[in-house]
């Protein structure tokens, strides 16, 4: 049987590669999953093109909130993930430290019992560039940084003469070719598993600090794709009955949206929940369902 896996998706050319190794190893692939959090922004990495990869993989995104205290709530998030859709697996296409710092996928996911795949680890930069090439891997520039690379760079695709570009730029001023230490963001447009292609249409370039990147993208997927759509087991917080949900159309989601539930810190389960939803309908003399 096949171990079930979560691909760390940013949209960029090392998950993608990470994905394409991963299906070539064996895994079931089962979600992309983004750790997100409220106080940074998605400049590098536009949520409408992750939503449109997501489709044209036909792999469903999961993004998934996270706050401070990092560590805890990227384990408590993982341990859900390992709960909810028995992932065993979580694949990164992480190359090296970053700064110094060991693995933080790989501390987390020991943290809570799940195994992590990195096939690009400690990988010659060169060797993970020819990869992307080998693959036909259409990648694009989406965000530099000033201190090494200028805007010129920005919506540029990634191919044999952009690398030699990098080399001497290597030299010059210590440019990761990878772009590990944030010189510089992609996005992929297309790839061996997409079944279309993303097009990127038009963009502004937009500057924040020493950061340049694409903004206002007007993107397209050509051709309408469905997406599985995950079905969660859960357990309910209050009466400890298992039940499922769903990322997408609910059962929950035909429910009056009645907020908040004071001190419920997870789903509950179908009956549950519809008390909840009737005890505060009551409290505000509005008519119970």
């Amino acid at each position: 049987m096949k171990e079930k896996a979560i691909v760390l998706w940013s949209g960029g050319k090392d998950c993608n590669l990470a994905l394409q190794l991963a299906k070539e190893a064996g895994y079931e692939l089962v979600a992309l999953v983004t750790f997100y959090s409220k106080s940074t922004e998605f400049r590098a990495h536009a949520r409408e093109l992750m939503d449109l990869q997501s489709k044209s993989l036909g792999i469903p995104q999961l993004l998934l909130e996270i706050e401070e205290p990092f560590a805890e709530n990227y384990e408590l998030q993982l341990s859900k993930l390992k709960d909810q859709l028995a992932i065993q697996v979580a694949v990164s296409g992480d190359i090296s430290e970053v700064h110094g710092n060991s693995n933080w996928i790989s501390d987390r996911a020991a943290a809570v019992g799940m195994n992590v795949f990195l096939p690009l680890w400690k990988m010659e930069r060169m060797n993970v560039l020819d990869l992307l090439l080998k693959f036909n891997f259409e990648v694009v520039i989406t965000m530099v940084k000033s201190t090494h690379l200028d805007k010129k760079f920005l919506g540029r695709k990634i191919n044999p003469e952009l690398i030699e570009e990098f080399k001497t730029l290597e030299k010059e001023n210590g440019l990761d070719l990878c772009g590990e230490q944030g010189e510089y963001h992609t996005m992929v447009l297309n790839g061996p598993s997409y079944r279309s292609p993303v097009s990127l249409n038009n963009f502004s370039i937009v500057q924040h600090e020493d950061l340049i990147h694409l903004s206002e993208l007007e993107i397209t997927l050509n051709g309408e794709y469905k997406v599985p759509v995950l079905e969660k087991q859960k357990q309910c917080v209050q009466c400890g009955v298992p039940f499922s949900c769903y990322t997408k159309a609910c059962w929950c989601s035909e429910l009056p949206m009645i907020m908040p539930m004071e001190n419920i810190t997870d789903c509950l389960c179908p009956t549950c929940l519809k008390s909840a939803i009737n005890k505060k309908l009551i409290e505000n003399n509005l008519d119970p369902i």
